[in-house]
């Protein structure tokens, strides 16, 4: 049973206690316990893991976000040995993440016999949670930043994982990591931009050491021009479950799909508000970037001078075209 239908089941069964925990076991197979549970009167929504104080440790230091908010309290039945863990949602705007986060928590220490590894890897998916919470916003992608992501996830499906397999394809994926560029390989990286304007296109380049050769080799931006329309086209959650159809028999690039998503900020919560946007490559263009390319890099500032961001004309980029055959030749060389 999910964890949402066993809140929804628990949230029927509040108006029968006034004031205490309404609670449902998970995972009965386990020494340790742990539950699911709604406090009331506030029908605040809680995961309990009831351990030997041992298991946490007097050291450990308790993460904590605008979502939720981690207790080590004593309830009753708990002796001077034990105490019980509390997870609880403090902010109603991040219900649905609190929810996958919680599915998170249970899927990872389901098959967790040992107490005090369980209780590591309670804390482990936890401060994880809290690094996406700092970074992303709970209602899910921006526009530009769901056009964006479906322009690198195109770029993996049709060219990258074609051409040197899915488990070395992805690793390639650096972007999501926060590198310069989108992609990294061994002798050359591919920054991709996405566009939906029909002309005048412009691209926007988010710093200084975006379009900088220095270090990477051969230096390629993929301009991808889209079509974007209401529900027409192949939408960002077609192209996320396209890609884990195609790594289906490759759990290990499978895995590090998921892992960079989440780095992203894609959840699959979010679907029915990404799936309203569907979109379509209008035109495919492939630049290489060197000599008097339009850009700004490093060795260009003045002392003092960072963190610039500035747009370039895909028209004045043009004369730098490649053919992609020639783009797939260095991704290749790159991995022979």
């Amino acid at each position: 049973m999910t964890v949402q239908n066993t809140w929804k089941i628990l949230e029927e069964d509040t108006a029968s206690v006034a004031s205490g925990y309404v609670t449902r076991r998970l995972l009965p197979e386990v020494a340790y316990d742990v539950y699911l549970a709604i406090e009331t009167p506030s029908n605040a929504r809680l995961l309990m893991m009831r351990v030997n104080q041992k298991s946490i440790g007097k050291a450990t230091v308790f993460p904590n976000s605008n979502c939720f908010e981690v207790r080590r309290i004593a309830l009753q039945g708990d002796d001077d040995a034990h105490a019980t863990l509390q997870l609880v949602l403090i902010n109603s705007r991040y219900s649905d993440i609190f929810t996958t986060l919680v599915q998170d928590i249970v899927d990872a220490i389901a098959p967790i016999a040992d107490e005090q590894n369980a209780v590591g890897a309670f804390f482990t998916r936890l401060r994880r949670w809290q690094a996406f919470l700092e970074k992303h916003n709970p209602e899910g992608l921006s526009q530009a930043e769901q056009q964006g992501l479906y322009g690198e996830l195109w770029f993996l499906r049709q060219v990258v994982i074609p051409q040197i397999g899915s488990r070395q394809g992805v690793k390639c994926w650096t972007g999501a990591k926060g590198t310069q560029q989108d992609f990294q390989f061994q002798h050359c990286a591919v920054e991709v931009k996405t566009t939906t304007a029909k002309q005048h296109q412009k691209l926007a380049i988010a710093s200084e050491r975006q379009l900088d050769n220095t270090g990477t080799g051969a230096l390629i931006l993929l301009h991808l021009s889209l079509d974007a329309r209401q529900e027409r086209g192949e939408s960002l959650p077609d192209i996320v479950a396209s890609l884990r159809s195609l790594l289906e028999n490759d759990p290990i690039a499978k895995e590090e799909l998921e892992i960079l998503l989440f780095e992203v900020g894609y959840l699959d919560i979010h679907i029915p508000y990404y799936e309203q946007i569907g979109y379509t490559p209008r035109e495919v263009n492939y630049f290489k970037v060197e000599g008097d390319f339009p850009r700004i890099i490093e060795a260009d500032l003045r002392n003092g001078v960072g963190d610039v961001r500035y747009t370039i004309s895909v028209a004045e980029c043009r004369r730098f075209s490649i053919p992609e055959l020639d783009v797939i030749a260095v991704i290749i060389g790159s991995h022979e």
